[in-house]
């Protein structure tokens, strides 16, 4: 039996920070999907998702991505991801080619202050 994984949210003015932790996979990417478009209020410009918590994602949480991703663009705001340089996610994410979608900032202060 999986367990969530670990997701936090917090306001820092115009965006919404989401810290993840554990590893996010078939078996909780539906409770993480839960959690974080109603964080997200309309006048935030943007969700922040912090990945560097994250020690594993498969194909339902690669597929998660791309879906926020898509949900935040309808409303005009954006998702940008924070995966720390020595990651193992950003080979992963490469390969999929997440950052089509959302972009890669290696540190929190970058990815929060982008305008």
């Amino acid at each position: 039996m999986s367990t969530p994984a670990d997701v936090t949210v917090e306001r820092r003015g115009d965006v919404v920070l989401s810290r993840l932790g554990g590893d996010v996979d078939m078996s909780n990417a539906g409770f993480v999907r839960e959690q974080l478009p109603g964080a997200v209020p309309n006048d935030a410009e943007a969700l922040v998702l912090d990945l560097g918590g994250v020690r594993y994602l498969d194909s339902a949480a690669i597929e998660l991505l791309f879906e926020l991703a898509r949900r935040l663009g309808r409303r005009r705001q954006q998702l940008r991801l924070v995966v720390p340089e020595d990651s193992p996610l950003r080979r992963l994410l490469a390969l999929t080619d997440v950052g089509s979608v959302a972009p890669l900032h290696t540190r929190l202060e970058r990815a929060v202050e982008q305008g």
